[in-house]
């Protein structure tokens, strides 16, 4: 018996129409009665994410937390299930998505009137907790079936485009959400994935999360990360394959460097640029690995020309890109009948 739940999640740009996946899960713009808005730019995006859980998916309590199991199963059963859809339509979109999962806090200054001008200045900093409510969002967010929706689906763009066509990572704030037009066949393949090859997908759908979330802030991190995913999924390729040594050297074929060439010239294409390209970022890889090398952009204020500050942003987007179509060009091409 499944038992549905709607939740709050964010984006970083507006989310205007739905998206639906089968009877899984749907996701569409937060526009309830009574809930907060703001006039003032903002970066995070209210959005409600409705989905279901069933009894056979267990969460085992630790004896901590035995006087409150039933609060503690829940809670953790709910914030799993929203950590798997919100990481694969981060990984099938340019945007992230996510949930706030930090609630000890921080300072901050409330923003008690828009417009407030100088009034503003004599605004003091208060502990802020990381929770988004309002007055009635408890009955608001309770359900028993799907919500049945009035607003246009999202629009879907052709694959290639997509990715490839100037993509939005959250940076051109006129624009809204959209989806690239293989969502439905990349989340088919996944859900039919057997347990030991999703737990290895899990995991490089986790570091290219994490190369998403890093990448404004931390972006040496960030590219480790996209490449964790990568190699993650190379492992996966490559595990039955046993080296073999060269006739004319004696030296093993498929070292790590050229499994890595040889997985991504079959899931993102085999072409002379490409080649330059895969090469160029492996050695930047090795580098940050190896030597410990950073990006000169890591700081905001960095001392740095325009050309090497567009060269390095650019690296970026096409690392994080490359993470992304790799998973998903995995999965288009590994479906589960």
């Amino acid at each position: 018996m499944r038992t549905y739940h709607r939740s709050i999640v964010f984006s970083k740009i507006s989310l205007n129409e739905s998206f639906i996946y089968k009877d899984i899960f749907q996701l569409f713009p937060a526009n309830l009665d009574g809930i907060p808005t703001t006039k003032v730019f903002q970066k995070h995006y209210p959005l409600i994410l409705e989905y279901w859980t069933t009894k056979d998916e267990v969460i085992n309590v630790p004896s901590d937390f035995e006087k409150i199991k039933d609060l503690y199963s829940l809670t953790a059963l709910t914030s799993n299930k929203q950590d798997i859809i919100l990481s694969l339509l981060t990984t099938i979109t340019t945007h992230l998505f996510f949930r706030y999962s930090d609630y000890i806090g921080s300072w901050g200054v409330p923003i008690l009137k828009e417009d407030a001008g100088e009034e503003a200045n004599s605004w003091d900093s208060k502990w802020c907790l990381p929770i988004f409510t309002w007055k009635d969002s408890q009955r608001q967010l309770k359900i028993e079936k799907f919500s049945e929706l009035s607003i246009p689906n999202v629009e879907l763009i052709p694959h290639h485009d997509y990715y490839l066509n100037d993509p939005n990572f959250d940076y051109h704030f006129d624009k809204t959400i959209t989806f690239p037009d293989t969502s439905i066949q990349i989340l088919d393949s996944y859900f039919n994935q057997p347990k030991n090859i999703l737990e290895i997908v899990n995991s490089a759908i986790s570091f290219s999360n994490s190369a998403m979330e890093l990448r404004n802030s931390k972006k040496t991190l960030a590219l480790i990360s996209a490449f964790t995913a990568i190699e993650t999924l190379v492992n996966l390729e490559f595990e039955n394959v046993q080296p073999e040594k060269c006739k004319d050297c004696g030296q093993l074929k498929y070292k790590i460097a050229e499994k890595y060439r040889q997985f991504l010239f079959k899931y993102i294409g085999k072409t002379e640029k490409n080649k330059k390209k895969f090469n160029s970022y492996y050695s930047l890889r090795s580098k940050i690995v190896h030597t410990g090398q950073k990006f000169k952009t890591e700081k905001l204020f960095s001392d740095v020309s325009e050309e090497e500050r567009n060269e390095e942003f650019l690296n970026e987007i096409e690392i994080i890109q490359l993470s992304k179509l790799s998973i998903i060009n995995w999965l288009l091409k590994n479906p589960v009948l």
